[in-house]
């Protein structure tokens, strides 16, 4: 297996912020402008998704309210979840435009899920020609045949991403932590082009969306203190700005520093947390997350990869430090560490699961993410040598591209494709379900008198899950749109003026119930019915 140092993998100096001069050669760094571009056609192909019904979600719906809360200078966190600082960033200034806030919002959040798929086919595609699957010293067709196995990566990488458990439908309704996934994929990019300014500043992003990064990141910037003296006021400042940007929000909108953390420990009745082991239904929610052909492969390309380093560290004369440093720059070491962060990711989400956080499965996507490029890597990799293999019978052009044929109808028809994780029907009717339920309400409020009257009306109940929502649309505070769930008939206290019942999904029962013995006028818009009872 060929190993070729990349230019930018060995600075020249430890302050070094670009490719050092006389390095060896190897894969190209990677330009702004196609990072630039990647950015660019992920917000394109988001805003064309605008055109089919869409809605945030509920934890979406919250970030919403607390920008606007925020515009108002009347942040309240009480009530709802734990406060998260990426989202709200964008919120704040979205709540300028009014009604076009959720919209914009969800051009972010799906946005930022496309670009996660994009940087993941194109980790994997560079970590193939890496390896050396590359087209150089060659020409015409027998170039572009080369780049195949390298193409095969990016191709499996991109749709294993796209279709692992309800990444769809997360990246739909407008949450967060595909966007953080992206910009971990590219803070390793930037790594790889020997950018550590640029990755630490962007490993910032996702820090602000999920806290199990912070062992990752804070150890990286460490290593940046380190190394580049110069960027040290840097690793200082987003080191403060972290906390403060999670903590401080909390303690103004709840009164307390640790609020939305003590918050964060009292899940939802359905969150793993309350399983007989948390932490062992976490990691079988980690092994059903991508496709079964994508993890025996990341496996097998893992443990190769751990062989041949350690290989290479015993047959090393020098120190331990200089060897370990030299793997860390050569693509097996690279593949070993992304294996190495992709488990640590799983456990640590397992570990937090079981200690009461709610561990929803879409924490996982970014440990999930990593392990999809190893295994795409794997594809490409071994369609690469089996051209090689059939170059002996075939002329190389030829030989290399059966194997790559070979190798993607081998990817598709292994068992347990589509059908085992992804269910575009059952997809759409959910999309589609929620997407009515924020049309309805808008409806039923317009046909009821608009806001301001249904809020004078008095105290007002809807659905759970909907609260956020209802709220926002109403301009009230989330507590103040309370479900009737702890409360079913209402005996310790007065019977709502203002009713919105509705399902959760499709199939779900009807919320909140309506009290006997009060009199309610009835509006119905398909999903939503509106009961009042003014005071």
């Amino acid at each position: 297996m060929t190993t070729q140092v990349p230019a930018a993998a060995v600075p020249s100096t430890p302050s070094s912020e670009g490719p050092a001069a006389g390095a060896p050669e190897g894969p190209r760094a990677t330009s702004r402008r196609l990072i630039a571009a990647l950015l660019l056609g992920s917000l394109a192909l988001a805003a064309l998704s605008l055109l089919y019904p869409s809605t945030p979600s509920y934890d979406p719906w919250g970030w919403l309210l607390w920008g606007r809360e925020i515009i108002h200078l009347k942040l309240d966190t009480v009530g709802y979840n734990s406060f998260k600082p990426l989202p709200v960033l964008f919120t704040v200034p979205f709540a300028l435009f009014g009604r076009a806030q959720p919209d914009l919002w969800l051009l972010v959040a799906r946005a930022g899920a496309i670009f996660a798929v994009l940087m993941a086919a194109k980790l994997a595609a560079r970590l193939t020609i890496w390896f050396g699957a590359s087209p150089a010293g060659r020409r015409g067709v027998s170039r572009l045949v080369a780049y195949g196995p390298a193409i095969l990566a990016g191709a499996v990488a991109a749709l294993s991403v796209l279709i692992a458990s309800q990444y769809i439908r997360d990246a739909a309704l407008g949450y967060s932590e595909c966007l953080g996934a992206g910009m971990v994929l590219l803070a390793i990019d930037r790594h790889l082009d020997d950018k550590p300014r640029q990755a630490f500043a962007i490993g910032f992003i996702p820090a602000l969306d999920r806290p199990e990064i912070w062992a990752f990141w804070g150890l990286y910037g460490l290593y940046l203190w380190r190394r580049d003296p110069a960027a040290r006021k840097l690793v200082v400042a987003l080191f403060v700005l972290v906390p403060c940007l999670w903590f401080l929000p909390s303690l103004w909108g709840s009164g307390h520093l640790l609020g939305g953390v003590t918050r964060a420990l009292h899940p939802r009745r359905n969150s793993a947390a309350f399983t007989k082991c948390p932490f062992c239904t976490e990691m079988k929610a980690a092994w059903q997350l991508t496709l079964s052909r994508d993890k025996v492969v990341g496996i097998l390309v893992a443990v190769g990869a751990a062989i041949a380093v350690g290989r290479a560290l015993r047959g090393r004369t020098g120190t331990l430090r200089a060897a370990v440093r030299e793997q860390a720059h050569r693509p097996v070491g690279i593949v070993l560490a992304l294996a190495v962060m992709s488990i640590i990711w799983f456990v640590e989400i397992s570990a937090m699961t079981q200690y009461g956080f709610s561990g929803n499965q879409r924490y996982l996507i970014v440990g999930g993410a990593l392990l999809v490029v190893l295994g795409a890597v794997g594809w490409g990799l071994a369609a690469w040598k089996l051209g090689q293999l059939l170059a002996r019978w075939l002329r190389p052009v030829t030989g290399a591209a059966v194997a790559v044929a070979l190798g993607a109808l081998a990817f598709l028809l292994v068992p347990g494709w589509v059908g085992s994780n992804f269910s575009l029907g059952k997809l759409n009717h959910a999309m589609r379900y929620q997407a009515e339920l924020r049309s309805d309400l808008v409806t039923i409020i317009g046909r009821a008198g608009g806001a301001k009257k249904i809020v004078a009306c008095g105290k007002v109940q809807t659905e759970d899950f909907q609260k956020p929502m209802v709220a926002w649309y109403l301009g009230l505070k989330t507590v103040e749109a309370n479900d009737s769930r702890s409360n079913l008939h209402y005996r310790r206290s007065q019977p709502p003026n203002v009713i919105l019942q509705t399902r959760d999904t499709g199939t779900a029962g009807l919320r909140p119930f309506i009290p006997e013995g009060v009199s309610y006028t009835k509006l119905k818009v398909r999903t939503f019915t509106l009961y009042e009872h003014c005071k």
